[in-house]
Formats: structure tokens, C-alpha cells, sequence
């Protein structure tokens, strides 16, 4: 048994008790309150965490994907079959078919082409024609806001060919454009002297078609022949307006053809 005096000579413990005591150090409340921006950065990461719960349950902020209608690009898009009669009103004796761009994403799949045509009628003057395509595809994103958007002003010239070349367009501020009926949900066809161009939106499917040429003398006859006050007979681009009438007919047939299941 210890006497009381041996006791009196031992250091007492208490140091380590009071290491571990609840005494010496705040409340984990009163740590937290200590630190208000803690809750309010906990609360906005609970309410976050609760509301895009509440929003994936609802489905809200999702949009439908467009209704493509059926229809499917291919590698083939520009053929004389497909472009009449268009194609057959230009006069060429033969076509041959620019170098096709095709892309495919979970998006959009696009095509773009070109159908070139060159006649002659023996006066010493080639013209060649071109009709470009293009047809996007939107899986996602609805494209009728934008294109409706434009509809209201003169759809753009193309940006250039199929093959990544630039496209001379020669604008005689004539253009005219209106809006035929009964073509997709809605159709831009811009006519003027030296180009021809007709946009349609149906659906997630934006389609364009545009005719120009171009007139070439061929210098094995000598000099390109002027008019008396020296300025060319011929400009270096094609008068297109009478195929404006074809448009609309071609646009049609194109589009049954992108409409059609693909051959097994």
C-alpha cells in the first residue's frame, strides 16, 4: 500500500486527460458557426445535388430528337438520276461528279456534292454548269429556329464547292426571293440572273441546291470576240435564270431518293 507521502511525490495524470477532454475544444457546431461560408458552401452542394435529382426525375431541359422523316445520306448523292430534271434542262452532253464530302457523328450527318455538266453550241464559247448539294442530317439540336431565322432574309451564297474549292458567284442585286409551298415545313428559293438556289428545312433535314456556270471561249479560235466598245460578248458567267423553274421539281425527286430505304 502507497503512504500519502509517496503519492505527494508523483506528477497526477491530468495532462493526458485533459489532451482528450471535450472541454478544450469548441462544439462541432460551434466550429462550424465560426466559419458561416462552410454551411453555405455545404448548402448549395446539398440543394444542388437535390434539385438535378428533381430535374433527371422529371426530364426537365431535355428536347426531343428532330424527326429526320426516313431520310439517309449516301455516297451518291449528286448523280444526273437523282438531279432531274435539272440536270437534263442544262443542255450538257455529258456530267461528271465533283469529289463528295460525307461526315457522320451522333449529331449530324452531313453530305455535300457537286454535279458538273459542259456543253457547247459550236459558236466557239463551252459552258459549264454546276449543281451543288448539300443535306445535314440534325440527330440532336432542332435546326428550325435558324433556318426559320433566315428565311426572313436572302439564304447565303455557297461557300464553296465539294472539294473544298472556292465558289465564284457573280450577285446582280436582282435576286428575289420567296418561299414555295408544299416542300418540307419550309423552302427558300433565291433566283436571280446568275444563280439559282433553294433551301428546305423537314424537320432535322436542312437541304440546298444551287445551279451557276460559267462560260469559257476556246482561244483555239483566235481572240475572244468583243463587242464594238471592246467589252466581252459573253461575261464570264452564265445567265441560270430559266432554270429557276426547275428547282423546286429537282429538290422533290432528291428528296424521295434520300427518303427511300437503302438497297440490301
Amino acid at each position: 500500500m502507497i503512504s500519502e507521502p509517496e503519492m505527494e511525490g508523483q506528477e497526477e495524470p491530468a495532462a493526458a486527460v485533459d489532451l482528450v477532454s471535450d472541454t478544450d475544444r469548441p462544439p462541432l457546431l460551434g466550429r462550424f458557426a465560426a466559419k458561416p461560408w462552410t454551411w453555405a458552401a455545404v448548402a448549395v452542394v446539398v440543394t444542388s445535388a437535390v434539385w438535378a435529382g428533381v430535374l433527371q426525375a422529371t426530364g426537365y431541359g431535355r428536347t426531343s430528337a428532330p424527326d429526320l422523316h426516313g431520310y439517309r445520306i449516301g455516297d451518291s448523292t449528286c448523280s444526273n438520276h437523282d438531279l432531274q430534271p435539272l440536270a437534263g434542262d442544262l443542255g450538257s452532253s455529258s456530267f461528271g461528279q465533283g469529289f463528295p464530302t460525307v461526315t457522320r457523328s451522333t449529331a449530324l450527318d452531313h453530305v455535300g456534292c457537286a454535279l458538273i455538266g459542259t456543253g457547247t453550241d459550236g459558236s466557239g464559247w463551252t459552258t459549264t454548269y454546276t449543281i451543288s448539294v448539300t443535306v445535314d442530317l440534325h440527330k440532336k439540336t432542332d435546326p428550325a429556329a435558324e433556318f426559320d431565322a433566315r428565311s426572313r432574309t436572302e439564304p447565303p451564297a455557297p461557300s464553296g464547292g465539294s472539294d473544298g474549292s472556292s465558289v465564284l458567284v457573280y450577285l446582280d442585286g436582282k435576286t428575289r426571293t420567296t418561299h414555295p409551298e408544299g416542300l418540307g415545313d419550309r423552302a427558300n428559293l433565291a433566283a436571280g440572273q446568275y444563280r439559282q438556289s433553294l433551301f428546305v428545312r423537314h424537320g432535322g433535314a436542312v437541304f440546298s441546291l444551287t445551279v451557276t456556270g460559267t462560260n469559257e471561249w476556246d482561244t483555239d479560235r483566235g481572240k475572244e470576240p468583243v463587242n464594238p466598245d471592246g467589252s466581252p460578248t459573253r461575261l464570264p458567267v452564265a445567265d441560270t435564270a430559266a432554270f429557276s423553274k426547275d428547282l423546286v421539281p429537282t429538290m422533290r425527286q432528291l428528296m424521295n431518293a434520300l427518303a427511300q430505304p437503302p438497297s440490301s
